[in-house]
């Protein structure tokens, strides 16, 4: 992958307008504001239930990015790290950690269906557990079961956030080079983001940064020939940009429309419209956990 990761010190400064490649937030406050989204979602919608749990999840990530933030910065200080990141042994001890506290918070509020879920992945063996985390950190979520995934992905998807947040790198494209995985973690992006600026970011579904990429051309294969955004009506401010190429589509939010949105409780929200161009015989190029067990 052509990926040129700078240093603070080193990085060719921003442009005087203020743009910048790539964008970096902090995982409590992002996690915070999507479990409110997702909340709020719920309160209009046919599957509100699953929204709801989903909210439960992602609250309990803000939660465990707080509590492991200085464990996490201990981590950064202590390892050699190479960008995209990749899972190894030597992260397995803290998302273990993670894990353990996810699913004895998460068992206190959840149904009896997530109860279930977190009792299944308790009784996994350390070999399993590792060979699914190093699979969703992989972006190789067919190996791994959907139901088990939303609850595992968040410990991959707390923990990487965390680590970019940490380690505070920023991004330089590389000249023609089409970036269509994060270039921090190799993250899938979950949706498209178009900021009051106009720019377009594509936000990573597993480490929460955001880079740049330009409009009117697919993120997949980069075809800007036969692109149309699709919606249930023209004011939505979720769409879906399809490629006639490609023959692929990411969501598409744009946040001047309605600036509280959020590119995976959205993503998940606007189920229909998935449904809808699934006729079409278009396949997602994002990636969204909790759309896993809905999409099996």
């Amino acid at each position: 992958m052509s990926v040129k990761i700078l240093d603070k010190n080193t990085i060719v400064k921003q442009n005087s307008d203020g743009f910048t490649p790539l964008i970096i937030g902090d995982p409590a406050t992002i996690f915070s504001a999507r479990a409110a989204r997702l909340r709020e979602l719920a309160k209009d919608s046919f599957m509100a239930d699953y929204l709801l749990v989903a909210g439960q999840i992602v609250q309990l990530q803000a939660q465990l990015a707080e509590d492991f933030a200085a464990p996490v910065a201990q981590f950064v200080q202590t390892h050699e790290l190479a960008w995209p990141l990749t899972l190894n042994s030597d992260w397995f001890p803290l998302l273990e950690q993670m894990l353990a506290q996810l699913s004895t918070s998460l068992r206190l509020v959840a149904s009896d269906d997530i109860v279930k879920i977190i009792d299944a992945i308790n009784e996994l063996d350390s070999d399993t557990l590792h060979h699914y985390f190093t699979a969703l950190q992989h972006n190789q979520s067919e190996r791994v079961p959907a139901d088990l995934a939303i609850i595992l992905f968040a410990c991959i998807n707390t923990f990487t956030s965390l680590m970019v947040k940490t380690t505070a790198l920023e991004w330089q494209p590389e000249p023609n080079v089409k970036q269509h995985t994060c270039p921090l973690c190799g993250g899938a992006p979950a949706a498209s983001m178009i900021k009051g600026s106009g720019h377009r970011y594509l936000h990573c579904s597993q480490c929460e940064a955001e880079w740049h990429r330009l409009r009117a051309e697919c993120t997949q294969c980069a075809d800007g020939e036969n692109i149309q955004l699709q919606s249930e009506t023209l004011e939505d401010a979720v769409r879906a940009e399809t490629c006639g190429h490609c023959h692929s589509y990411l969501k598409i939010l744009f946040l001047e429309k309605q600036p509280n949105l959020d590119p995976i409780a959205d993503d998940l929200a606007t189920l229909v419209l998935d449904q809808k161009l699934s006729q079409s015989e278009l396949y997602r190029n994002g990636f969204n956990p909790f759309l896993l067990p809905l999409m099996q």
